[in-house]
C-alpha cells in the first residue's frame, strides 16, 4: 500500500471508516479479526492445493479464495489507516515523535509474530510428513500458495496489530467546576455597573477602621 501525505489522509478518510466500526475497542478488534481472515484464506488455499492440485477444482478454489482475501484486506486496511490516523499508511517523514515510536513498536511486534508463524509452520510440516519417507511429493501450486501465505502474513500483521493495540481516545474534559453557574461573574458585573469603588461597604461608607461621622 502506498504511503500518504497528511492532506491525502484527511481527504480520503474524512468520512471513512464509519464510526460504528471503531467506536469501541471490541469493534476495532472485530475489524482486526476480519482482516486476519483475509490472511487465513491464503493459507486455506495452500491446503486446498496440497490435497487437490493439480485439478480445476484446486485452481478455481484458489482463485476464489485469493480474490476474496484481497477484497477483504483492502477494505480492512483502508479502514485501519483511518482509525489509527496515519500510524499505518502515513509516510514516515510526516509522523510526529509519538506516532513514529508507536509504528516502530508495532513493526517489532509484527516481526516477532512472523517469526512465531514460521516456527509453527515448520513444526506442523515436520509432523505432517509421512513417516519413513525421505522424498515427499508436494504440488507446486501448494508451495506457491504457502509462500504467498507467509508473505501475506508478514505484510498484514503490522496493520492488524496497530488496530488491535489502539486504545480508546481520552474522554472529553469536564467543565471547570469553578465556573459554577456564573454567579461570581454576574456579581462582578453588577459591582461594576453600580459604581461601587473598592474598599467601600454596601452603603458607601468607608471601612478603613475609623468611625464614620
Amino acid at each position: 500500500m502506498g504511503e500518504l501525505t497528511p492532506g491525502q489522509l484527511e481527504a480520503r478518510y474524512r468520512d471513512w471508516p464509519p464510526r460504528s466500526w471503531y467506536a469501541t475497542r471490541g469493534r476495532r478488534r472485530i475489524l482486526v479479526g476480519v482482516g486476519a481472515v483475509s490472511a487465513g484464506l491464503i493459507w486455506v488455499s495452500a491446503i486446498v492445493c496440497y490435497y487437490l492440485a493439480p485439478s480445476l477444482t484446486a485452481m478455481w478454489t484458489t482463485f476464489a479464495l485469493t480474490g476474496a482475501a484481497l477484497v477483504i484486506y483492502v477494505v480492512v486496511y483502508s479502514a485501519l489507516v483511518g482509525v489509527t490516523r496515519g500510524v499505518i499508511g502515513l509516510a514516515e517523514r510526516h509522523l510526529d515523535e509519538r506516532q513514529s515510536r508507536e509504528r516502530q513498536k508495532i513493526q517489532a511486534n509484527a516481526h516477532r509474530g512472523t517469526t512465531v508463524t514460521l516456527v509453527v509452520l515448520g513444526v506442523l510440516l515436520s509432523v505432517a510428513m509421512p513417516r519413513g519417507e525421505t522424498v515427499v511429493q508436494i504440488p507446486a501450486a501448494a508451495i506457491v500458495m504457502l509462500v504467498c501465505g507467509v508473505i501475506a502474513t508478514h505484510v498484514i500483521l503490522p496493520s492488524l496489530m496497530a488496530g488491535w493495540q489502539m486504545s480508546d481516545p481520552p474522554p472529553d474534559d469536564e467543565d471547570d467546576p469553578d465556573d459554577g453557574d456564573g454567579r461570581d461573574d454576574e456579581e462582578q458585573d453588577e459591582d461594576g455597573r453600580s459604581g461601587r469603588a473598592p474598599g467601600r461597604s454596601g452603603d458607601g461608607q468607608p471601612i478603613d477602621g475609623k468611625t464614620a461621622t
